[in-house]
């Protein structure tokens, strides 16, 4: 650490958390907006997903570069370059003439969010010496949780009053913070012989979760399409697994797989993905929706669960310390899964705080979760494999949350769809329910019910895959056990 850097250490924590509520803040706002945006664009609710799930997808490809990219350039022109860009595609995003448009640059949002996350994180260490990180590390992650957790309210009392485009101008403020403090106060580290980056793994990885998220979205509009292109999805990404087997350097480090611990929490952290961003959509499409309320109040029923959410995660960790993780994870996923049956016995007439609540309690189950999670994984790999046992976790959670929108979006479209054609009625564009003047699309009670059963189905759906995972967590513990037996080579 060189001396320099001293004097600058909170202005560079400052700087580093202003470019992460960046991309924190408009992922979680434009959530929010989707309703709107599929009213003005009358974009299919499939079609919409794919404001979500791009944006996931690419954050799950460029997490995996973000090393290597600070290794060639930089720590402070990575993230120079990496807020420019962000700026440029809101820039777009509001300025986006169709849902292509959008799309595109939500996708170039994902990417930045995927280089900008670990970088922050990285830079943080580096400057601080041991004994310091902590409280960094602490006051960085409280500023981040707290985007997501005023966010949604303030999207929505924006949408309301200056229309959808605006919430793709909420974060430009703090990007202009962002990159003045990175030209005052970053440093620009780089390695003095940067590792070859293994683009074709990257190229593979983009390509092979591209197809396979495609072809599961036809699934509802075009079945003849949808088995050759998520085919050829599974065929890419076991070219990518071979690539990462035989690699020099590669993204993915598949020997912390060998571990049987490890192999299970990567599952939960999937799952885990899964049920956190497919509730994170749907819930907006839920409450304007079927309950009718407007983006502010949308934005106002998230809101205590977002600030539960950020108020848990110290008292999780701290439970993780004194509790057998494995014997925390189960509790968590279980309260998560009675939120979900909670949810799916929503309907028109539920109130503001039955709504709220549900939601709320959800977020307790995953707040209690994450932690007790990471812990547990990488308690269960030697020393020489912790930085790629954190790598692989976290992009199995963010897997996990492009596969889940994509997958659960789709459920709820052909759940609406079954429910009208068993009534006898017909097809009805669900985002008429989001459009000025929904009154006439509400007051359609055959499409109300069949919008009501469908997020019934769905939250049904995602609940039983939580008392699923159940069964890998149980494991967890069964494998804990036998490590203590037999702890040679593993670190407790």
């Amino acid at each position: 650490m060189t001396t320099d850097t001293a004097p600058r250490r909170w202005p560079i924590v400052f700087t580093v958390l202003m470019g992460t509520v960046s991309v924190v803040l408009t992922t979680n706002v434009v959530n929010v907006a989707i309703p709107s945006i599929m009213a003005d664009f009358g974009m299919s609710q499939i079609q919409a997903q794919w404001l979500s799930t791009g944006f996931l997808a690419s954050v799950t490809a460029t997490m995996l570069a973000s090393a290597r990219l600070v290794e060639r350039l930089g720590q402070r022109r990575t993230f120079v370059l990496a807020l420019l860009v962000f700026v440029a595609a809101s820039l777009l995003a509001a300025a986006s003439w169709n849902g292509p448009v959008m799309i595109l640059a939500r996708v170039l949002q994902g990417a930045v969010a995927g280089v900008m996350q670990p970088l922050a994180l990285v830079v943080i260490f580096q400057v601080f010496p041991d004994d310091q990180r902590g409280k960094a590390i602490g006051l960085y992650g409280m500023g981040v949780v707290m985007a997501p957790a005023i966010g949604p309210a303030f999207g929505g009392f924006l949408i309301d009053l200056f229309g959808w485009r605006s919430v793709y101008l909420a974060a430009l403020p703090f990007c202009l913070v962002g990159l003045l403090g990175a030209r005052r106060h970053m440093p620009d580290r780089r390695a003095d012989a940067p590792a070859r980056f293994d683009w074709p793994g990257l190229v593979l990885l983009s390509a092979g979760l591209a197809a396979l998220l495609s072809g599961i979205s036809a699934v509802a509009s075009d079945a003849g399409r949808a088995l050759p292109q998520a085919g050829a999805g599974v065929i890419l990404l076991t070219l990518f697994l071979l690539r990462q087997r035989r690699a020099r350097h590669p993204l993915v480090a598949l020997t912390v797989f060998r571990h049987p611990t490890f192999v299970l929490a990567s599952l939960l952290g999937l799952i885990y993905g899964m049920g956190l961003f497919a509730t994170t959509y749907l819930l907006p499409l839920l409450v304007q929706g079927v309950q009718g309320l407007s983006p502010t109040a949308t934005g106002l029923v998230l809101m205590p669960a977002g600030l539960v959410l950020a108020m848990i995660f110290p008292v999780s960790g701290r439970l993780s310390d004194i509790w057998p993780a494995h014997r925390l994870i189960p509790v968590g996923l279980a309260i998560f899964a009675v939120a979900l049956f909670g949810l799916s016995a929503t309907g028109p007439g539920t109130g503001f705080w039955a709504l709220a609540g549900w939601i709320l309690i959800g977020r307790v189950g995953l707040g209690l979760t994450l932690p007790a999670l990471n812990l547990d994984a990488l308690r269960g790999l030697p020393d020489r494999l912790m930085q790629q046992g954190s790598g692989v976790i976290n992009f199995a959670r963010q897997l996990g949350g492009a596969l889940g929108v994509n997958l659960f979006a789709l459920l709820l479209e052909m759940r609406v769809a079954d429910h009208l054609a068993a009534g006898g009625d017909a097809p009805f564009e669900l985002h008429r329910f989001y459009e000025a003047g929904a009154e006439a699309a509400r007051a359609s009670g055959a499409a109300l019910r069949a919008l009501t059963r469908g997020f019934s189905d769905t939250f049904i759906v995602l609940g039983l895959l939580f008392v699923a995972a159940l069964i890998p967590a149980v494991a967890m513990g069964v494998c804990r056990g036998k490590i203590r037996k037999d702890p040679a080579g593993v670190r407790r």
